[in-house]
């Protein structure tokens, strides 16, 4: 119960704070959409009548409304916080909680996707109403399946962004590096086209490291676009790795840069 009424404080103090950057996250949320939208708008006029690589209109249409609710359920910008508290020594009165940093990043997330993921769910049901081509056959055995694959990209996104912030102990520019990430995530994530229409060699690559666990997987479970039990646990297993890497160089980062930390205000 102690770590429950922390998190509902923690959680509550985020809502409370989002609700003072209301045109921020607006405009934050709008650029979740603009993006997919864009994509699905380009890919809609390649595909005509016809199909792209076996994706028709209506999967496009499918599979970029399932990029804008998952990359909102999934995304995560620690790093820009953690850049900003190291360098300007706002780390130190977190320092002094009896609560580890990382816990107050984990609220705000929770908190900023409450609030954009229901609307742009909320959206997507409305459009289904109305736009037979974004409907899904879903099933309960699928949302289930996808609920855990978001749950594991969600955290690997955390962690990739909290271990990134954290190379401000080193650099003073870890944001650039951040962006870089992000940048890579447009074509390696599946951002602006489905993997499958990607060169062979860019695809590979995209599999190898974990930049298709943290968003085109859970949108092919969503979408269906990901068949069979074997496919679906070496999906899964391949996030777990990822996951498991990405905390421990975190943990490692961390309790080294602490070491090296000497900022001075906060």
């Amino acid at each position: 119960m102690s770590w429950a009424r922390r998190y509902s404080a923690l959680i509550r103090n985020a809502w409370l704070v989002d609700l003072q950057y209301r045109a921020s996250i607006v405009l934050w949320l709008l650029w979740g959409v603009t993006e997919p939208a864009i994509a699905l708008g380009i890919w809609w006029a390649i595909a005509g009548d016809g199909t792209v690589g076996g994706y028709a209109r209506a999967d496009f249409a499918r599979y970029f409304f399932a990029v804008m609710l998952i990359n909102q359920l999934t995304i995560a910008w620690d790093s820009w916080y953690l850049d900003r508290w190291i360098r300007e020594g706002e780390l130190n009165f977190r320092l002094a909680r009896p609560l580890h940093p990382a816990h107050e990043a984990v609220a705000d997330n929770l908190a900023y996707k409450a609030r954009t993921a229901s609307v742009i769910l909320v959206v997507w049901l409305l459009a289904a109403a109305i736009w037979p081509a974004v409907r899904l056959p879903a099933t309960p055995g699928r949302l289930a399946v996808t609920a855990v694959a978001v749950l594991l990209a969600a955290a690997m996104r955390f962690f990739i962004s909290f271990t990134t912030g954290l190379l401000a102990f080193w650099t003073t520019r870890a944001t650039a590096i951040m962006e870089l990430h992000a940048g890579l995530s447009l074509f390696l994530a599946g951002r602006i086209a489905p993997l499958a229409l990607l060169p062979p060699a860019v695809a590979s690559v995209a599999g190898v490291l974990w930049f298709r666990s943290i968003l085109a997987f859970p949108v092919d479970v969503l979408t269906g676009a990901v068949q069979g039990t074997d496919a679906v646990l070496r999906g899964l297993g391949t996030q777990v790795a990822w996951l498991a890497f990405w905390a421990l160089a975190c943990r490692v980062a961390w309790t080294r840069g602490l070491r090296r930390y000497g900022a001075v205000g906060g």
